[in-house]
């Protein structure tokens, strides 16, 4: 069995990424990988599960689909000099 992603995780990953917020809700994904792609339903939120457990997503699950909301983790970037000196200061004052 294949331990890369499938291509339903995939399409959700780029979906997500082209959100302003990086995050949407199950009923939006469906509207657009079933209703347009064909992806079947089950396939979908298999697809969520899996990448949640592979902590590529953060899900959260509710009993209507437009509150389930999938979303990707933050982006992370290099701490600017500045503030991770900052930070060592304010860690180091206290001793």
């Amino acid at each position: 069995m294949s331990r890369g992603l499938g291509r339903c995780q995939r399409r959700i990953i780029e979906l997500l990424e082209k959100s302003p917020e990086r995050r949407t809700n199950r009923a939006e994904l469906e509207e657009v990988l079933v209703g347009d792609e064909g992806f079947d339903p089950s396939n979908v939120l298999r697809a969520i599960k899996g990448l949640a457990r592979k902590h590529r997503v953060g899900f959260t699950d509710r009993p209507h689909k437009k509150d389930s909301v999938v979303s990707l983790p933050r982006e992370v970037g290099p701490i600017p000099d500045e503030e991770l000196f900052e930070l060592l200061a304010q860690a180091g004052g206290g001793r």
